[in-house]
């Protein structure tokens, strides 16, 4: 079990990385107890396929290989960052942070102020300052246009890219946009921040090759639809588009979230009906059945959706954790990682109740497709499943069907896309 003591000042440092089982200590100053709070990393930092060379709109072919689309020039490098079996504090962010979001590749924070900070993979423009940097472990400021105030950040984030959404209602992007998510005529690589071109944006999120949005009271989708991720009826790689597409299958009624993961996109309307679609080979989409849907199928639950969240980085591991008004949590989708937290490894392609330890009950989830955490009404963390890369965050490579990751710390807000993980953590009171 992991204790993390402490908080940090606005700009932190970053700790040693590798597997150990003592924990963090962080050392106390006016200045950390005048900030009040901490983003900690861990698991794999810079998680993405490395590629050699630049340009802020170079565009490189792709191929298929297994049915995924591989950039012709990737060096083949899985991992280009050290992985971090502990929580570590992200060192070069300056003010209080108010939401974190992480891509494959990438962790992202937002500060009161509306700045954004980047910090991991850059050799895509991941980092949106102007720059290929293959890894940063320091997080740098994105390079913004003067005068955007950035309000939101998507999350999850699309594969090897970001998006945000300004105080006006104007989502911006960058990073990879070969398969167009960020609704670009022609796809690339952006190393700032472009706009996207709806207007009156509310809600962003994206994965694999796809994103979808929010926008003038429409949810849409750009990008890659090869599992129907688009949710317009078509399916294929030859489906790309870069214009944006309204998702079939709502009902009538505004959307209060969006989310994403690889070959899936889901909406949560207002009145609590969540609705999914895209790869279902697992049973991600929640129908029952293992059939790709190409539009929104409404996923049955026992009660009203207040939080929904969707994890998958790869074909076999997606999965959707939903809270309930009743406070219970229900998951559904693979589970060869133990993820689902039932103690087996049988896939469901029907949402099942997951059993919460003692005493816990969950206010925030979030999954990185085969590890999944949970954030309890005290501001405890758990995480189970897959933790080949120290996903877990408790110093170890064991994966285990549900450990507590407790301390003298609150977790705010924790955020997971394939191995990476963050999260804020706040002093108690």
């Amino acid at each position: 079990m992991l204790a993390l003591t402490g908080v940090v000042a606005a700009t932190v440092g970053l700790t040693g990385c590798g597997s150990s089982t003592a924990s963090p200590r962080i050392a106390l100053s006016r200045e950390v107890a005048r900030a009040g709070s901490v983003v900690y990393q861990w698991g794999r930092v810079g998680g993405a396929l490395e590629h050699t060379g630049s340009g802020r709109f170079g565009i490189r072919r792709s191929l298929d290989l297994f049915g995924r689309r591989i950039h012709r020039n990737l060096s083949g490098i899985l991992g280009v960052g050290p992985i971090r079996f502990e929580p570590t504090p992200v060192r070069g962010i300056h003010g209080t942070v108010t939401q974190v979001a992480t891509s494959n590749s990438t962790g992202y924070a937002l500060t009161t102020t509306g700045a954004v900070y980047a910090w991991g993979t850059g050799s895509e423009g991941e980092l949106g300052n102007g720059s290929t940097t293959k890894l940063s472990a320091a997080a740098v400021r994105v390079d913004f246009p003067a005068g955007v105030k950035i309000a939101k950040l998507a999350n999850p984030m699309p594969y090897d890219g970001a998006m945000a959404i300004d105080t006006h209602g104007i989502a911006w992007a960058w990073g990879n946009d070969v398969a167009r998510e960020f609704c670009q005529p022609v796809g690339a690589y952006i190393d700032t921040p472009v706009k996207v071109p709806l207007l009156r944006v509310t809600l962003a999120a994206g994965a694999w090759r796809h994103a979808i949005y929010d926008a003038d009271g429409k949810v849409v989708s750009c990008g890659g639809s090869d599992h129907g991720q688009l949710g317009n009826g078509t399916i294929g790689f030859g489906s790309d588009t870069g214009k944006p597409v309204a998702v079939e299958g709502l009902a009538p009624g505004r959307v209060v979230a969006l989310t994403s993961a690889f070959g899936n996109a889901g909406a949560l309307m207002a009145n609590g009906a969540y609705y999914d679609w895209g790869i279902n080979s697992s049973g991600q989409v929640g129908d029952g059945t293992t059939t790709e849907r190409t539009t929104a199928v409404r996923v049955k639950l026992p009660a009203r959706v207040t939080q929904v969240f969707e994890g998958g980085s790869f074909p076999v591991n997606g999965q959707t954790m939903a809270i309930l008004a009743n406070g219970q949590l229900w998951v559904w989708g693979a589970n060869r990682s133990g993820q689902l937290g039932d103690g087996t490894t049988t896939s469901s392609t029907r949402p099942i109740r997951f059993k919460e330890p003692t005493h816990a009950r969950f206010v925030a989830v979030s999954s990185g497709g085969a590890t999944d955490y949970a954030i309890g009404r005290s501001g405890d963390l758990w995480a189970w499943g897959q933790n080949s890369e120290g996903q877990l965050g408790d110093g170890s490579s064991d994966a285990k069907s549900r450990t507590p990751i407790n301390g003298p710390v609150r977790v705010t807000q924790v955020s997971a896309t394939a191995r990476n993980v963050a999260a804020i953590a706040k002093a108690r009171p």
